[in-house]
């Protein structure tokens, strides 16, 4: 098949076929991600525009900045006893002008028509003043989750206030779908769908894989930080770490069932008897008699 074209037409392909555009803000939940709506060049916005990431990662940019010379003057209208301004942001034509993420657009065949976006950056959140060489990953500048590749080392840091949590999850059962994977299975098996010889439906293939956040949350193999504690967990086994060398290791949640070590003293206790050190001595609540220790597992 010949493709015929004039030269100023390739021409006219060749500068259209890519933009740089601000984002307003990126819908996640299709299995591509999409900006609903990108402001390209004054009176040219589109909507519902693919965004391709890379495999192995993804991200949802903040939304673009309210436009803080809009609000001022809305307002100064309302002090007046004005209703805010005519206009309203979405209004056909009318852009926003608040800080925002920005994109690379690409036009597929030149055609303004297919803007499909291929990178996006933010400003507004960016980690600066890095050295060669460094690698890293961030969320928004204010909640100060950061993971960092420098030459001295990994500095994974998250602000004091939030939880740190390294956990191992479960197998992912194939009936564990997301709302729109659920849906998609359900619209198939409304309308009949594919079958195979025997009778027997086709089992459709879903796309995307939903976040693993809760079923960390509930893991019992699991290492967690926050502004308070420190502790570990692998089944019915905990240790954990405070503030003040107050340091636990404990059964079942049970400190009645625990060693500790902290600035005073040291124990070990299993329910009402105890073993334990102090600037003052050696200690124990019942009397101490020699026995075999059946329980220890002995190399």
């Amino acid at each position: 098949m010949v493709t015929r074209t004039s030269l100023r037409n390739a021409s006219q392909r060749a500068q259209s076929y890519a933009s740089r555009a601000t984002l307003r803000e990126l819908n996640s939940k299709p299995q591509w991600g999409e900006a609903k709506f990108i402001d390209v060049f004054p009176g040219e916005t589109a909507s519902d525009v693919e965004y391709a990431e890379n495999y192995g990662g993804t991200s949802v940019p903040a939304k673009q900045d309210e436009d803080e010379e809009k609000e001022q003057g809305q307002g100064q209208q309302q002090q007046a006893g004005g209703d805010g301004g005519s206009g309203t942001p979405g209004e056909e034509n009318e852009q926003p002008k608040g800080d925002a993420a920005e994109a690379i657009v690409l036009y597929l065949n030149g055609s303004r028509s297919h803007p499909v976006i291929i990178s996006i950056g933010d400003r507004r959140h960016r980690l600066l003043e890095l050295e060669e060489g460094d690698v890293a990953q961030h969320r928004l500048k204010d909640d100060r989750q950061q993971m960092l590749y420098s030459k001295d080392g990994t500095y994974i840091s998250t602000r004091s206030d939030k939880v740190m949590r390294i956990a191992l999850v479960e197998k992912q059962d194939d009936q564990q779908q997301t709302p729109s994977q659920q849906q998609q299975a359900n619209g198939t098996a409304a309308g009949g769908g594919a079958t195979s010889g025997g009778g027997t439906q086709k089992k459709k293939k879903t796309m995307g894989q939903k976040s693993a956040k809760d079923d960390n949350k509930k893991s019992e193999v699991a290492i967690e930080q926050n502004g308070t504690t420190t502790y570990s967990r692998h089944g019915e086994s905990y240790a954990s770490q405070k503030g003040g060398s107050d340091s636990t290791v404990h059964y079942e949640k049970n400190k009645k069932k625990s060693a500790q070590s902290t600035e005073k003293h040291t124990h070990i206790r299993f329910n009402d008897n105890r073993i334990f050190n102090d600037e003052d001595g050696n200690w124990c609540t019942s009397p101490l008699l020699v026995k075999k220790d059946l329980h220890c597992k002995e190399g």
